[in-house]
Protein backbone atom coordinates (compact mmCIF):
# COMPACT_ATOMS: atom_id res chain seq x y z
CA UNK A 1 0.00 0.00 0.00
CA UNK A 2 2.70 2.44 0.89
CA UNK A 3 4.58 1.39 -2.24
CA UNK A 4 1.59 2.28 -4.43
CA UNK A 5 1.32 5.79 -3.01
CA UNK A 6 5.00 6.39 -3.55
CA UNK A 7 4.68 5.23 -7.14
CA UNK A 8 1.69 7.54 -7.72
CA UNK A 9 3.62 10.53 -6.37
CA UNK A 10 6.53 9.76 -8.64
CA UNK A 11 4.23 9.58 -11.67
CA UNK A 12 2.55 12.88 -10.78
CA UNK A 13 5.94 14.52 -10.29
CA UNK A 14 7.13 13.36 -13.69
CA UNK A 15 3.92 14.68 -15.34
CA UNK A 16 4.29 18.07 -13.63
CA UNK A 17 7.94 18.25 -14.63
CA UNK A 18 7.02 17.43 -18.23
CA UNK A 19 4.30 20.10 -18.38
CA UNK A 20 6.69 22.72 -16.97
CA UNK A 21 9.39 21.84 -19.51
CA UNK A 22 6.88 22.04 -22.40
CA UNK A 23 5.58 25.47 -21.33
CA UNK A 24 9.09 26.84 -21.07
CA UNK A 25 9.89 25.58 -24.57
CA UNK A 26 6.81 27.25 -26.04
CA UNK A 27 7.60 30.52 -24.28
CA UNK A 28 11.17 30.45 -25.58
CA UNK A 29 9.95 29.73 -29.10
CA UNK A 30 7.52 32.71 -29.03
CA UNK A 31 10.22 35.02 -27.71
CA UNK A 32 12.61 34.01 -30.47
CA UNK A 33 9.95 34.72 -33.06
CA UNK A 34 9.45 38.21 -31.66
CA UNK A 35 13.15 38.99 -31.46
CA UNK A 36 14.28 37.21 -34.63
CA UNK A 37 14.09 38.05 -38.34
CA UNK A 38 10.27 38.08 -38.28
CA UNK A 39 10.02 40.78 -35.58
CA UNK A 40 8.46 44.22 -36.47
CA UNK A 41 10.63 46.97 -34.94
CA UNK A 42 8.67 49.59 -33.04
CA UNK A 43 5.41 47.75 -33.40
CA UNK A 44 3.07 48.12 -30.45
CA UNK A 45 -0.34 46.52 -30.75
CA UNK A 46 -3.17 48.97 -30.19
CA UNK A 47 -1.12 52.09 -31.05
CA UNK A 48 -2.38 54.18 -33.97
CA UNK A 49 0.16 55.06 -36.69
CA UNK A 50 -0.07 57.99 -39.15
CA UNK A 51 0.76 57.15 -42.73
CA UNK A 52 3.30 59.29 -44.59
CA UNK A 53 1.31 58.82 -47.76
CA UNK A 54 -1.76 60.07 -45.97
CA UNK A 55 0.10 63.21 -44.79
CA UNK A 56 1.33 63.93 -48.33
CA UNK A 57 -2.18 63.56 -49.67
CA UNK A 58 -3.51 66.02 -47.10
CA UNK A 59 -0.82 68.57 -48.00
CA UNK A 60 -1.49 68.12 -51.70
CA UNK A 61 -5.19 68.63 -51.10
CA UNK A 62 -4.51 71.86 -49.20
CA UNK A 63 -2.25 73.15 -52.00
CA UNK A 64 -4.86 72.14 -54.58
CA UNK A 65 -7.59 73.98 -52.67
CA UNK A 66 -5.36 77.08 -52.44
CA UNK A 67 -4.59 76.92 -56.16
CA UNK A 68 -8.27 76.54 -56.98
CA UNK A 69 -9.17 79.54 -54.80
CA UNK A 70 -6.47 81.65 -56.49
CA UNK A 71 -7.64 80.62 -59.94
CA UNK A 72 -11.25 81.35 -59.04
CA UNK A 73 -10.31 84.81 -57.70
CA UNK A 74 -8.33 85.60 -60.87
CA UNK A 75 -11.22 84.52 -63.10
CA UNK A 76 -13.64 86.67 -61.11
CA UNK A 77 -11.36 89.74 -61.49
CA UNK A 78 -10.98 89.16 -65.25
CA UNK A 79 -14.72 88.66 -65.60
CA UNK A 80 -15.39 91.87 -63.64
CA UNK A 81 -12.89 93.81 -65.79
CA UNK A 82 -14.45 92.46 -69.00
CA UNK A 83 -17.92 93.43 -67.80
CA UNK A 84 -16.73 96.99 -67.01
CA UNK A 85 -15.13 97.37 -70.46
CA UNK A 86 -18.23 95.95 -72.13
CA UNK A 87 -20.45 98.29 -70.11
CA UNK A 88 -18.24 101.27 -71.03
CA UNK A 89 -18.29 100.46 -74.77
CA UNK A 90 -22.07 100.09 -74.77
CA UNK A 91 -22.78 103.57 -73.41
CA UNK A 92 -25.38 105.25 -75.63
CA UNK A 93 -24.63 108.92 -76.22
CA UNK A 94 -27.70 111.10 -75.83
CA UNK A 95 -28.16 113.44 -78.81
CA UNK A 96 -31.64 114.59 -77.84
CA UNK A 97 -30.48 118.17 -77.13
CA UNK A 98 -28.19 118.44 -80.16
CA UNK A 99 -29.00 121.10 -82.78
CA UNK A 100 -27.62 118.99 -85.66
CA UNK A 101 -27.75 115.33 -86.60
CA UNK A 102 -24.97 112.73 -86.48
CA UNK A 103 -24.99 109.97 -89.09
CA UNK A 104 -24.61 106.24 -88.37
CA UNK A 105 -20.82 106.39 -88.63
CA UNK A 106 -20.58 109.14 -86.00
CA UNK A 107 -19.99 112.08 -88.38
CA UNK A 108 -21.64 115.41 -87.59
CA UNK A 109 -22.10 117.64 -90.66
CA UNK A 110 -21.47 121.23 -89.58
CA UNK A 111 -23.62 123.79 -91.44
CA UNK A 112 -22.55 127.38 -92.22
CA UNK A 113 -24.57 128.87 -89.38
CA UNK A 114 -22.12 127.32 -86.88
CA UNK A 115 -19.11 129.06 -88.46
CA UNK A 116 -18.05 132.63 -87.70
CA UNK A 117 -17.96 135.38 -90.33
CA UNK A 118 -14.56 136.96 -91.00
CA UNK A 119 -14.19 140.75 -91.17
CA UNK A 120 -13.01 142.42 -94.39
CA UNK A 121 -9.54 143.30 -93.11
CA UNK A 122 -8.92 139.77 -91.82
CA UNK A 123 -10.29 138.36 -95.09
CA UNK A 124 -7.86 140.55 -97.09
CA UNK A 125 -4.91 139.26 -95.02
CA UNK A 126 -6.06 135.68 -95.57
CA UNK A 127 -6.28 136.29 -99.32
CA UNK A 128 -2.65 137.46 -99.34
CA UNK A 129 -1.52 134.40 -97.40
CA UNK A 130 -3.45 132.11 -99.69
CA UNK A 131 -1.93 133.75 -102.78
CA UNK A 132 1.54 133.13 -101.37
CA UNK A 133 0.75 129.44 -101.02
CA UNK A 134 -0.60 129.38 -104.56
CA UNK A 135 2.69 130.88 -105.76
CA UNK A 136 4.67 128.17 -103.99
CA UNK A 137 5.79 130.52 -101.28
CA UNK A 138 5.87 129.48 -97.63
CA UNK A 139 4.16 132.08 -95.43
CA UNK A 140 5.17 131.64 -91.82
CA UNK A 141 2.56 130.04 -89.60
CA UNK A 142 0.00 129.55 -92.36
CA UNK A 143 -0.78 126.29 -94.14
CA UNK A 144 -3.46 124.44 -96.03
CA UNK A 145 -5.10 121.36 -94.53
CA UNK A 146 -5.87 118.70 -97.10
CA UNK A 147 -9.07 117.51 -95.49
CA UNK A 148 -12.40 118.78 -94.24
CA UNK A 149 -13.20 116.16 -91.59
CA UNK A 150 -11.68 116.43 -88.09
CA UNK A 151 -11.83 114.62 -84.80
CA UNK A 152 -12.40 116.75 -81.72
CA UNK A 153 -8.77 116.32 -80.66
CA UNK A 154 -7.52 117.53 -84.07
CA UNK A 155 -8.70 121.03 -83.26
CA UNK A 156 -6.35 122.88 -80.90
CA UNK A 157 -7.78 126.36 -80.53
CA UNK A 158 -5.18 127.38 -77.96
CA UNK A 159 -2.45 127.14 -80.63
CA UNK A 160 -4.24 127.76 -83.94
CA UNK A 161 -7.03 129.44 -85.81
CA UNK A 162 -8.94 127.50 -88.44
CA UNK A 163 -10.32 129.17 -91.57
CA UNK A 164 -12.79 127.82 -94.06
CA UNK A 165 -12.52 128.98 -97.69
CA UNK A 166 -15.83 128.47 -99.49
CA UNK A 167 -16.70 127.78 -103.12
CA UNK A 168 -17.87 131.41 -103.28
CA UNK A 169 -14.35 132.56 -102.29
CA UNK A 170 -15.52 133.74 -98.90
CA UNK A 171 -13.75 133.23 -95.59
CA UNK A 172 -15.35 131.76 -92.47
CA UNK A 173 -13.70 130.90 -89.17
CA UNK A 174 -14.14 127.63 -87.27
CA UNK A 175 -14.30 128.55 -83.58
CA UNK A 176 -14.82 126.57 -80.40
CA UNK A 177 -17.63 128.81 -79.18
CA UNK A 178 -19.67 128.44 -82.37
CA UNK A 179 -19.19 124.67 -82.44
CA UNK A 180 -20.42 124.44 -78.85
CA UNK A 181 -23.65 126.07 -80.00
CA UNK A 182 -24.43 122.84 -81.84
CA UNK A 183 -24.80 121.18 -78.40
CA UNK A 184 -23.13 118.06 -79.71
CA UNK A 185 -22.67 116.03 -76.50
CA UNK A 186 -19.11 114.82 -77.32
CA UNK A 187 -17.60 118.31 -77.60
CA UNK A 188 -15.46 120.11 -75.01
CA UNK A 189 -16.99 120.16 -71.54
CA UNK A 190 -20.13 118.32 -72.64
CA UNK A 191 -21.56 115.25 -70.88
CA UNK A 192 -20.14 112.68 -73.32
CA UNK A 193 -16.77 114.29 -74.00
CA UNK A 194 -15.01 111.09 -72.86
CA UNK A 195 -16.61 109.25 -75.82
CA UNK A 196 -15.42 111.75 -78.47
CA UNK A 197 -13.12 109.21 -80.16
CA UNK A 198 -16.12 107.63 -81.85
CA UNK A 199 -17.24 110.89 -83.52
CA UNK A 200 -15.96 113.49 -85.97
CA UNK A 201 -16.84 116.90 -87.38
CA UNK A 202 -17.26 117.41 -91.11
CA UNK A 203 -17.09 120.85 -92.81
CA UNK A 204 -17.29 119.49 -96.35
CA UNK A 205 -20.73 120.98 -97.04
CA UNK A 206 -19.39 124.52 -96.51
CA UNK A 207 -15.62 124.53 -97.04
CA UNK A 208 -13.76 123.75 -100.21
CA UNK A 209 -10.45 124.16 -98.33
CA UNK A 210 -9.45 124.66 -94.72
CA UNK A 211 -6.39 126.63 -93.63
CA UNK A 212 -4.61 126.76 -90.30
CA UNK A 213 -2.96 129.91 -88.96
CA UNK A 214 -0.80 129.88 -85.82
CA UNK A 215 -1.90 132.24 -83.07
Amino acid sequence: MRLGKIFSLIVVSFLALGLWACGDTVSSTDASKLTGADAIPGYHPGKAYSSQAGGTSSSSTTQSDSSTEGSSSSEEEESSSSEEESSSSEVEVDFSDSEIDVDGSGVAIIPEEYLDAVGSNAASDLDDLRDQLENNEDPEGFSEVNRTVFSVDDLDFSENKYYCFTDADDWLEITKDKLLETKLPFLWGMDYYDYRDGYSLSFEDVCSTIYVKNN
